[in-house]
C-alpha cells in the first residue's frame, strides 16, 4: 500500500510543510524517520556549518605558526593548518571515548567536537601562491577566492571554476577575463553581466547567448554590435559605447528600463527532465534543486555536481549516491547521513565530521582510513553492528533538547548551536540574512567585527570614474568602503588595491571599486534569485504564440521569481518564442 502525502508542522518555524509519497519511500530506503523541520529550516541549519569567507590570522594549534584559518584566535575549537591536519603527527582515534547511555547523543558529540582538531582551512590539489583562499582546489595566483576549483589569476570570486583572470565573479565557469559577472559560462572579456553564455567583448548583458561586442542587451541570441538590443555598425557601436560610458547615470537608467520591458524565463536550465528549481544543467527527476549539474533523483538540493539518489544535500558531489541531510561532502561517497566536511570514498556512515577514506563510522570526527568506529573509538565489526542500533534507540528515548526547546532525536541533522561558527560567518547569512538581535534571540553566536588598526587615506567618493585617470599611487592608499560598516555584510570598512588587481582594471578599462570585497560579494548575491520556489502562471498575453492562440498562456510552473517581483515571467515555450 502506497504512503499518502502528509502535512506536518515544522518544530522550528511552526509553518506547515508536506511530506510526499516519494519522500517517504526515500526515508524508508535509507532507514531514517521523516524530518521534523521544514525543507527551508533544514537548509538553513546545514548552511550554518559552512564558513567560506571569514578568515583570520592565528597560530596553528600544532605547529604554532601564524596561518590564515577559518577559526579566530578566540574560537574554542582546536584548529590545525592544512599541512598539520593532514600530517601523521596526530591520529583521531586517540580521542576515542565510550558512549555514555546516561546522556543525550548530541551533548556528547559537542564535547568530542571541542576536543578533536579541526582543519583550519580546506584545500585540495595543487595550491600555488593562493594563501588567502578557502574550500578550494587546484589554484594558481588566486586571492580571496572561495569554493573555487582549477583557476589561475582570479580574485574575489565564489564558485568560479576552470577559469582564468576572473575578478569579482559569482558562479562563473570556463571563462576568462570576466569582471562582476554572475551565473555565466564560457565567456571572454565580459563585464557586469548575468546569466549569459558564450559571450565575448561585451558588458551589461542579461540572459544572452553567443553574443559578441554587445552592450546593455537582454535576451539576445547570436548577435554582435548591439546596444540596448539595437543593431549598429562596428564603427557606430564603438563610438556609441564611448559616449554611454561618459554618463553612467543615464546608462544605468537605460539598462534598467530595458530589463523591465523584457520577459524572463521562469528558470535558468539546460537539458533537464522532470525537474524543478533554478540553475539546473543535465538533471533528471530533481525537485527543488538549485545550482545542480548532472544530478538524478534528488530533492531539496543546492550546489551539487554529479550525484544520484540524494535528498537535503548541499555542496559538492562528484560521484556521490544515497546521501541525506549532508553538507560539504564529495568524491565517491555512498550511503551517508548527517555529515559535514567529508570526502574521498566515505561509505556507510552517519553523524560524522571531517572524516575521509573510511567506512562504518557513527558519531566520529577527524578520522582517516578507519572503519567500525563510534565516537572515534575502534570496535570490531560485530561490536559495532550491535552497538549502533542501541545508540539509535537511546537517541530516541533520551533526545537532545537545544536552548530553544527543539527536540533532536535520531534522524535530525546537527543542531545549529553545535556549529563551530557564528551565524554571520556562514553561508546561512549569505542566503538567509539575519541580524544580531534575531540571532542572539535564537541563542546562537554572532561575530562582532574586530577593531582594525589602519587609517583610511582615500575616501571612495574621491576615486576617479575612469581608470586612465588613476596612477599606481593608488596601491599605497587605504580606501574606505562606501558602506562604512553599516550593512550586515562582514564589511571590512576599508580595502587596498593590489598590483595585479590594478593591472586587471587597466586591461579591462573599468573603474576602481568603491566597496570592500565582502560588500561587493553581498551585492552580487542580492542580484540572484533566492533559494525558494513559488507556484505561478505564465504572464504572457501575446495571442500569436503557437501554444496559446487567442488566449493568455495558461501554463503553470514553479519559479524562483516571487509573485511580488516586477519581472515579466514566461513559461519555457513563450520565452523561447521571444528570444530565438
Amino acid at each position: 500500500m502506497s504512503q499518502k502525502s502528509e502535512n506536518r508542522i515544522c518544530q522550528n518555524c511552526k509553518k506547515n510543510f508536506t511530506i510526499e509519497p516519494d519522500d517517504f519511500r526515500f526515508y524508508e530506503k535509507i532507514k531514517v524517520p521523516p524530518p521534523t523541520f521544514c525543507p527551508e529550516c533544514r537548509l538553513i541549519r546545514r548552511l550554518t556549518f559552512r564558513n567560506e569567507r571569514a578568515l583570520y590570522k592565528r597560530k596553528c594549534d600544532l605547529c604554532q605558526k601564524d596561518e590564515i584559518l577559518m577559526f579566530s584566535s578566540e574560537s574554542p575549537f582546536k584548529a590545525y593548518c592544512f599541512s598539520c591536519w593532514w600530517s601523521d603527527g596526530w591520529d583521531g582515534v586517540a580521542y576515542g571515548r565510550d558512549y555514555d547511555f546516561n546522556r543525550p547523543f548530541f551533548e556528547q558529540f559537542k564535547e568530542l567536537l571541542l576536543t578533536v582538531p579541526r582543519p583550519g582551512n580546506l584545500k585540495q590539489g595543487n595550491i600555488v601562491n593562493s594563501q588567502y583562499t578557502n574550500r578550494v582546489s587546484d589554484l594558481k595566483n588566486c586571492y580571496l577566492c572561495f569554493g573555487c576549483n582549477v583557476n589561475e589569476d582570479c580574485m574575489y570570486g565564489s564558485f568560479v571554476n576552470d577559469s582564468k583572470e576572473c575578478v569579482d565573479c559569482l558562479n562563473v565557469h570556463k571563462s576568462e577575463r570576466c569582471y562582476e559577472c554572475i551565473d555565466c559560462i564560457g565567456c571572454y572579456d565580459l563585464a557586469f553581466s548575468q546569466e549569459s553564455r558564450m559571450c565575448s567583448s561585451s558588458a551589461f548583458l542579461f540572459n544572452c547567448r553567443n553574443c559578441e561586442s554587445c552592450f546593455g542587451c537582454v535576451n539576445l541570441r547570436s548577435k554582435s554590435n548591439h546596444i540596448f538590443n539595437q543593431p549598429y555598425t562596428k564603427e557606430e557601436y564603438q563610438t556609441k559605447v564611448r559616449e554611454l560610458k561618459k554618463d553612467r547615470e543615464q546608462m544605468a537608467k537605460e539598462i534598467a528600463k530595458l530589463r523591465a520591458d523584457h520577459c524572463v524565463s521562469f528558470a535558468v536550465y539546460n537539458q533537464i527532465e522532470k525537474s524543478s528549481g533554478n540553475w539546473l544543467d543535465q538533471t533528471k527527476n530533481v525537485q527543488t534543486g538549485f545550482s545542480c549539474r548532472n544530478v538524478e533523483d534528488g530533492k531539496y538540493l543546492f550546489a551539487l555536481n554529479d550525484a544520484k539518489d540524494v535528498m537535503d544535500y548541499c555542496y559538492w558531489g562528484r560521484g556521490t549516491e544515497l546521501i541525506y541531510e549532508t553538507i560539504n561532502l564529495g568524491r565517491q561517497c555512498n550511503n551517508i547521513k548527517f555529515a559535514n566536511e567529508c570526502w574521498n570514498s566515505l561509505l556507510d556512515s552517519q553523524y560524522i565530521m571531517n572524516c575521509h577514506n573510511s567506512s562504518n563510522l557513527f558519531g566520529c570526527i577527524g578520522l582517516r582510513n578507519k572503519e567500525y568506529c563510534i565516537f572515534n573509538k575502534q570496535y570490531i565489526k560485530e561490536e559495532y553492528e550491535k552497538l549502533v542500533p542501541k545508540i539509535i534507540k537511546h537517541m530516541n528515548e533520551m533526545p537532545y533538547e537545544d536552548k530553544q526547546g527543539r527536540v533532536y532525536k535520531y534522524g535530525e541533522f546537527f543542531p545549529k548551536e553545535l556549529s563551530p561558527f557564528a551565524y554571520n560567518e556562514t553561508m546561512a547569512q549569505e542566503y538567509f540574512p539575519s541580524n544580531k538581535q534575531k540571532i542572539l534571540a535564537e541563542k546562537l553566536a554572532w561575530k562582532e567585527p574586530f577593531k582594525r588598526d589602519y587609517k583610511i587615506t582615500r575616501k571612495p567618493e574621491t576615486l576617479p570614474f575612469f581608470i586612465e585617470e588613476t596612477t599606481e599611487n593608488i596601491l599605497d592608499k587605504v580606501i574606505g568602503c562606501a558602506n562604512d560598516g553599516t550593512e550586515d555584510t562582514m564589511c571590512t570598512t576599508a580595502f587596498r588595491i593590489t598590483s595585479s588587481e590594478f593591472n586587471f582594471y587597466k586591461k579591462m578599462n573599468i573603474p576602481l571599486p568603491r566597496f570592500c570585497p565582502n560588500c561587493r560579494h553581498f551585492a552580487r548575491l542580492n542580484k540572484k534569485n533566492p533559494l525558494k520556489l513559488w507556484h505561478r502562471t505564465c504572464m504572457c498575453e501575446k495571442t500569436n504564440h503557437f501554444n496559446h492562440l487567442d488566449i493568455r498562456c495558461p501554463s503553470e510552473f514553479e519559479t524562483s521569481y516571487s509573485p511580488d517581483r516586477p519581472e515579466i515571467v514566461y513559461c519555457e515555450k513563450c520565452y523561447q518564442q521571444e528570444v530565438y
